[in-house]
């Protein structure tokens, strides 16, 4: 079983050294994705709902590039800036797994820049 690199159209476009996601067999795996859209352009600067939601919709759609869904995410790790509005940032996250949420842990975390309040990646389990 070889290993597939998830990259779709929706994703920003990076000089890094990475795939969006990659899966093997049953496992989805996302890379940390932040506020960017598919043109690079950060959405909500100074907005922790919008960069939420954003971040998670690209969470979605590397999900859906390989085959699974938000509700087969088994585990989120969530890196955030240190001052973030936390209750709003649930608010949102709650619209994206509103039934049986997936395990999570958030970690305060220096991101890439200052402008980024978030990033999430995801590990889903396809189901048979």
């Amino acid at each position: 079983m070889s290993k597939i690199l998830l990259n779709p159209p929706s994703a920003y476009p990076t000089k890094n050294p990475r795939s969006c996601g990659t899966k093997r067999g049953a496992f989805v795996f996302t890379a940390g994705q932040v506020a960017f859209d598919s043109e690079g352009n950060l959405i909500g600067p100074g907005d922790i709902r919008a960069q939420t939601r954003q971040a998670l919709t690209n969470v979605r759609d590397i999900l859906e590039e390989g085959g699974a869904a938000l509700s087969d995410v088994m585990k989120v790790t969530i890196f955030h800036a240190e001052n973030i509005d936390k209750q709003a940032m649930n608010e949102v996250y709650a619209e994206f797994f509103s039934e049986d949420p997936p395990a999570r842990t958030a970690v305060s975390a220096g991101l890439a820049s200052p402008e980024i309040l978030i990033e999430i990646e995801a590990v889903a389990v396809i189901s048979d």
